[in-house]
């Protein structure tokens, strides 16, 4: 970061909008750098934030152009072959090949864009977003499972009614939209459109023409990686743009304490013989087993592979908040057992004999050592569960350094205190944008832009009509929080000032 002005990151606009999702009735939210969702219980923060998940892992992220999906991956059918590395075409028939190649013998053409593909090309792709047995029943599949339903009207609100659910998803970049996707689902089936804009896909600035030729004869002859991520996918993204997501559940506390117990109960029932016992076997939802997952399979020893930058905030995490060390080792059945060292010790602490506070930073101390990387995006149900004020501002403060290191986070949370410090960050980042001070003295900077920041409420909207959601301005004097917090501080401060009225009028009657 400069010294001089508080650079503002280029980023991807992603729009997410549902109507009648669960306990929701309307809402639209843009996931920034740093997204938080705030409100009362049972208003569906934890639901937009599955959407979220289970729209990244269906899409593979939220890329420039939707390719990733495997029915884009090999369309031989487009190429005249039914073998995948092969491509011959006729001197006689025209093919995509031919016609994609006469595109850059234009001469002094700079780069390709999405309407100069082949007819053909551009149907197959579009028809991820339009074909409800593609993208659209990734995405119904992946609901069901993150929250363990059986079927689509679990999640629809009012079930048995004329309601759907519908889904929209907007992605831009730079001011301008680069693709859309809609979705409704309701009992009697799933409809699924879309459109995509006519985006540059592959710019040689610089280049002479030869050179152009020469690299798309290079693609051309490897039709499997061309379709599947040379080409188009060099338009999606660069580096780091599509990272993986991760998912800390509610209660991470007991998952903590407990997963030992957990895999080995999976593993003694998946033995022979195991399963015909519990043929009613309970499930989690998707998130829970995906976070359970990871912490089956966690590597400790893997941590030295990972990034510098995230390997020093779990490394700042353990000096400042648990003040003690996080390890690992394998036990006898395979699976990890993580323990808590306080500082000035040499003794392991099993974390079922630490506390909720050290199982609660745990995980992310752990996926920040060996699972998160730069460019991926997390999301934590209630980060300041089990914390002290002092440690929930401190959680404020490495939520902005993870954004500061290029992590996308996405939080929900009921705390005063974090969202007071989140209004500090963002107060700060206006003041460096404003005098080019960076104020902290840190190697792990935690300022935020404001316009990196959105907090969004969510609230009942009256007579059982489902919630709705509202973006909360930042306010250099007020912050960002909800005014309800205020009214909640007034009339604790009116109740306190009335008792010790009548506590004092009491004494002196007495």
């Amino acid at each position: 970061m400069s010294n001089s002005r508080h650079a503002k990151p280029t980023r991807r606009s992603i729009q997410i909008g549902v109507r009648d999702f669960g306990p929701i009735a309307d809402a639209l939210v843009e996931l920034r750098p740093l997204t938080v969702f705030v409100g009362p219980s049972n208003t569906g923060k934890t639901y937009m934030s599955i959407l979220v998940y289970a729209l990244h892992k269906s899409l593979r992220g939220f890329p420039r152009l939707p390719v990733s999906h495997p029915s884009v991956n090999y369309p031989y059918d487009l190429i005249g072959s039914d073998k995948p590395g092969h491509a011959s075409p006729s001197e006689d028939t025209p093919t995509v090949e031919s016609e994609l190649y006469d595109l850059l013998k234009k001469i002094g053409r700079a780069a390709v864009t999405y309407s100069d593909l082949p007819q053909a090309v551009r149907d197959n792709v579009q028809a991820v977003l339009r074909d409800p047995e593609r993208l659209g029943q990734d995405v119904e599949l992946e609901l069901k499972r993150c929250l363990d339903s059986r079927s689509t009207s679990d999640f629809i609100r009012a079930p048995g009614t004329d309601h759907e659910l519908g889904i929209t998803l907007r992605v831009g970049e730079e001011g301008r939209d680069l693709w859309s996707f809609r979705m409704n689902m309701s009992e009697g089936g799933t409809t699924v459109t879309g459109d995509i804009e006519d985006v540059e896909l592959i710019r040689w600035a610089g280049a002479s023409d030869d050179t152009k030729r020469d690299r798309l004869r290079r693609l051309l002859a490897m039709p499997r990686l061309m379709w599947g991520t040379s080409l188009l996918e060099l338009a999606a993204d660069g580096p780091g743009d599509q990272g993986r997501i991760h998912y800390f559940p509610a209660a991470r506390s007991g998952i903590m304490q407990s997963h030992r117990v957990i895999a080995s109960s999976l593993i003694a029932r998946a033995a022979q013989g195991g399963l015909e016992r519990f043929p009613e076997l309970p499930t989690f939802s998707g998130v829970m087993a995906d976070f359970m997952q990871k912490l089956i399979l966690y590597d400790y020893g893997e941590s030295g592979a990972r990034d510098d930058v995230l390997i020093d905030l779990a490394r700042t995490i353990e000096t400042e908040s648990l003040e003690g060390w996080i390890g690992g080792r394998k036990s006898p059945g395979g699976y990890p057992e993580f323990v808590y060292r306080p500082m000035g010790t040499e003794e392991d602490i099993r974390l079922t004999r630490a506390s909720s506070m050290v199982s609660e930073l745990a995980p992310i101390v752990l996926f920040l050592q060996g699972a998160i990387k730069i460019g991926d995006t997390l999301i934590i149900e209630e980060p300041e569960a089990h914390l002290h004020p002092a440690a929930q501002t401190q959680m404020a403060v490495t939520l902005g350094r993870l954004v500061r290191a290029g992590v996308r986070v996405l939080i929900t949370t009921h705390s005063d205190w974090l969202l007071k410090e989140i209004g500090n960050l963002m107060r700060e980042g206006a003041l460096v944008e404003q005098t080019g001070d960076r104020g902290r003295d840190s190697t792990l900077p935690s300022t935020l832009h404001p316009d990196e920041v959105g907090i969004w409420l969510f609230r009942q909207d009256g007579a059982g009509r489902g919630s709705t959601v509202q973006e909360i301005p930042f306010d250099r004097s007020e912050g960002v929080e909800p005014s309800e917090y205020d009214d909640v501080a007034d009339e604790l401060y009116n109740r306190a000032a009335d008792l010790q009225n009548r506590l004092e009028e009491s004494r002196r009657g007495g």
